[in-house]
């Protein structure tokens, strides 16, 4: 793929497959998709006339995937960190001991490389968190509309630029703004953050009860919780010093005013049922990411009882620090392994719409609707009964399962 604003073919074409997945419940059979332009400006039944029109196959044709969050700018430490065994807090110290040494050249190639990847696994979306603004330009070569969330840290680090967003022809590309954590950003920062952030109709992110550290931090109780206090102490944050409203990190985030529908809450892993109810009634997204929530606690978050209260959940990979690529379809495996009990068209619209709306645009990816943008995803599966259709894709999609960018 390549950013929408270099193309310069106007004329509609057509595009036929076994099966179009359009949005949750519409699923299609022998359906055609007009594209124009780089957006979707038709549905029909039948082989539209007077344009070209290509038939895909018997396969499925779905709306391309959303990376709700990830950390392109740490993909270097792919060849560096070892892979995580459930030490959340050791893996951390690992983490900010490797990245200050990094090689620029290799960084960028690292990131090149990663974005390449996941552009051509079907990626046209991503929440990407930094602390330098040097890897949009990777997302943007590899044709991926991206929001640069600009992370915070502490008292006084990495103050995020202004937020601002804005469309090269089809190609979206924002900076936006992110609170690193509740036990990172002091409440004053994170309510200041919150105002700077409601500039642009754009979510801010926070990590969120990622760990079991984090969780005892807040208690007060646990020697992971004592682990984490260590690491702050050893950093200048005082605990005293953050000003914690709370005994549990929601309640904290409720009690500053912060979660609201322009909240992305990232990881969610020790939430309880009954805080996914009160992220739910807020209006805010989780986005989960399973293969690195497992390597680094061992767990993912209770996704059943987060569909249960309405939670809208979106799908990431997190960095190539603590998970082994950049393909949803692998993180939408994983968490069909974990939860095998989960609808697959629940898990594909984690993937797609579920995760547009997470990043506030939902009104322009993650579904087929005329309006919408494009590329879209051809997923090769042989003849497939409708039934059958969507778990083969979530099965297949990106690893045994040949792909096709359509834009």
């Amino acid at each position: 793929m390549e950013p929408q604003a270099e193309r310069s073919a106007l004329t509609a074409t057509a595009y036929g497959a076994g099966w179009v997945w359009c949005a949750p419940g519409r699923l299609l059979h022998g359906a055609w998709v007009v594209l124009q332009a780089g957006r979707v400006v038709d549905i029909s039944d039948q082989t539209p006339a007077g344009m070209q029109a290509v038939h895909l196959g018997p396969g499925l044709l779905m709306p391309g995937l959303v990376n709700a969050h990830t950390h392109l700018e740490l993909s270097f430490l792919a060849d560096f960190i070892a892979k995580p065994q459930g030490d959340f807090m050791g893996w951390l110290e690992t983490l900010v001991n490797l990245r200050p040494g990094y090689d620029r050249r290799q960084a960028k190639e690292s990131a090149r490389r990663a974005a390449t990847f996941a552009a051509g696994q079907g990626t046209v979306l991503a929440g990407d968190i930094t602390n330098t603004g040097r890897a949009a330009w990777a997302w943007a070569e590899a044709g991926v509309s991206v929001i640069s969330f600009f992370e915070a840290l502490g008292p006084a680090r990495a103050e995020p630029p202004e937020p601002e967003m804005k469309w090269e022809g089809n190609y979206f590309s924002a900076q936006a703004v992110a609170c690193h954590a509740p036990y990172s950003v002091p409440s004053w920062r994170m309510q200041a953050l919150k105002k700077k952030a409601a500039a642009i109709p754009l979510p801010m992110s926070i990590h969120l009860a990622e760990s079991r550290a984090e969780v005892e931090f807040f208690t007060g109780q646990g020697a992971d919780g004592a682990r984490m206090e260590d690491f702050l102490v050893r950093r200048g944050l005082q605990k005293a010093d953050m000003d914690l409203r709370a005994g549990r990190p929601l309640a904290h985030l409720l009690a500053l005013e912060v979660v609201d529908s322009r909240t992305l809450l990232v990881h969610g892993v020790q939430l309880t049922p009954e805080e996914l109810i009160q992220v739910a009634a807020q209006g805010a997204s989780l986005c989960l990411c399973p293969r690195s929530n497992l390597g680094l606690t061992g767990a993912v978050a209770d996704v059943p009882a987060a569909l249960k209260a309405g939670v809208n959940l979106a799908l990431g990979t997190d960095s190539l620090a603590s998970c082994p690529d950049l393909s949803i379809w692998a993180e939408m495996r994983k968490l069909m392994e974990v939860y095998p009990e989960l609808d697959p068209e629940a898990v594909i619209t984690m993937a797609t719409s579920g995760g547009a709306k997470a990043l506030g645009l939902g009104e322009h990816f993650g579904r087929i609707v005329p309006g919408y943008c494009a590329p879209l995803v051809y997923v090769d599966l042989l003849e497939t009964k409708k039934n059958e259709v969507l778990p083969a894709a979530v099965a297949g999609g990106g690893d045994t399962v040949k792909l096709t960018i359509v834009d």
